[in-house]
């Protein structure tokens, strides 16, 4: 049970060497994926403001539909009123078919990175490992 310092600096290089192949390999594109993935959520999130602003907007028209029923009941009025209340629906409905349309892009684009980066690094990190542990056998034996 001696501790052997060549087998300690085999260790500790092949460690080494297993970590920079793992940063380059791994590391820096998960993190990239990761950060254009925030990206994405984040424009999400701006979308969806957007659609609360325009949710906030149609109960706007709504109230001033109900306040102009009350005020008068003449027929101009309440054709305007109808106008009103279908040009921020048509609004709305647009901005959430769209917003809809772009998280689920989204959604698959993320899909398809996740997917290449598993493709790309899983037949080198079978040949790394590999490697690793022949040295680590090839130095026990």
């Amino acid at each position: 049970m001696n501790i052997q310092i060549s087998v300690v600096i085999w260790t500790v290089i092949c460690f080494m060497i297993l970590m920079l192949i793992l940063k380059n390999l791994l590391f820096t594109p998960v993190l990239r994926m990761l950060d254009s993935r925030k990206e994405k959520i984040d424009a999400a999130r701006e979308k969806k403001a957007e659609i609360e602003r325009l949710t906030a907007e149609n109960q706007k028209y709504i109230q001033e539909q109900k306040e102009l029923d009350l005020e008068a009941r003449k027929s101009a009025a309440k054709v305007r009123v109808q106008e009103i209340q279908s040009e921020g629906k048509k609004k709305i409905e647009a901005a959430q078919r769209e917003s809809l349309n772009e998280i689920n892009a989204y959604r698959d684009s993320i899909s398809d990175e996740c997917e290449k980066i598993v493709k790309s690094v899983a037949p080198e990190m079978e040949t790394v490992t590999e490697i690793f542990v022949n040295n680590i056998i090839s130095h026990r034996v």
